[in-house]
């Protein structure tokens, strides 16, 4: 065995030791021992925290695609939220349009009624289809979720944002859905109080049309809603598997980390023996000079 230098402390003038000289084999057993310490620490951090890679440090490659694909998912995950709330509001202005259809129906209802009728019976129903027509006004106002109103007067239209970077956006169309947006007129001042059948029919026509209008919203309505549900799954399904991915770079295989834990104590237990073995070979050539 090859001794570095004796085994005999060095003492300065308060008669205190400096330094210990130790073997080269004492020497590579601390130094084992050292990097096995240091190696069951990192082994026991990550079965701790479950995490192979927690800073960048450890592998800054795994780090960064890792926060990139967790970036996205966040993003995804914020469309998703706004996609909900989009689908909220159109599925808000659907049950708007049913009613101003059910309303639109009680208009050709009295109107159909007052043919063939008395002068007095034709005032009164003019003045009733003049009521309900300003209800589908108010209703069509009234139909909103949060600042959005699709069947107002007066309102912009919907922009959703589908992939939380704005490449891809879809627009719903605001329509009036109030009277003057149907294209329902009034029964007083614009079909003379339905004082004539021709003035009946004119106002029939008008509620038709506007029915027609109402149904061809409603269809556009539920493709729209059709599309951010099927979107909203889709980026619920995305930001999974980006997550996943994600997972996969800096996750630790915990079964992995477990064997190298327990090799880590073989080598510690190892390390220590070789070091005893090592001070006493020391002790044993100190006793021969």
């Amino acid at each position: 065995m090859t001794v570095v230098t004796a085994w005999r402390p060095r003492l300065g003038h308060s008669g205190a030791m400096s330094d210990i000289a130790l073997t080269e084999a004492a020497r590579s057993s601390l130094l084992l021992l050292q990097r096995t310490a240091d190696a069951r620490a990192d082994t026991t951090r990550r079965l701790a925290s479950g995490l192979r890679v927690e800073r960048p440090v450890d592998d800054p490659a795994d780090f960064f695609r890792a926060d990139a694909l967790r970036e996205r998912v966040s993003d995804l995950l914020s469309a998703k939220d706004s996609i909900g709330q989009a689908t909220s509001a159109v599925g808000g202005a659907l049950v708007g349009v049913e009613a101003i259809e059910d309303l639109t129906g009680q208009l050709k209802g009295i109107a159909l009624a007052a043919q063939g009728g008395s002068a007095e019976a034709r005032q009164a129903a003019a003045q009733q289809f003049d009521v309900i027509r300003q209800q589908i006004t108010a209703l069509a106002n009234d139909v909103s979720f949060g600042s959005v109103a699709l069947l107002a007067e007066s309102s912009g239209n919907l922009e959703v944002n589908l992939d939380g970077e704005g490449l891809s956006d879809l627009t719903i169309e605001n329509h009036n859905a109030g009277s003057a947006g149907l294209g329902i007129g009034s029964a007083i001042s614009d079909f003379n109080g339905f004082s004539t059948d021709a003035d009946i029919h004119s106002a029939v026509a008008g509620v038709n049309s506007a029915i027609t209008t109402l149904r061809a919203r409603a269809s556009s309505l539920g493709n729209n809603v059709s599309v951010l549900n099927i979107r909203e799954r889709f980026n619920d399904d995305l930001a999974n598997t980006l997550e996943t991915g994600a997972a996969k770079l800096v996750n630790a295989d915990l079964n992995e980390e477990g064997a190298r834990l327990v090799s880590t104590q073989v080598r510690e237990q190892l390390g220590i023996e070789g070091l005893r073995v090592a001070q006493q070979s020391a002790s044993i050539l100190a006793s021969l000079i």
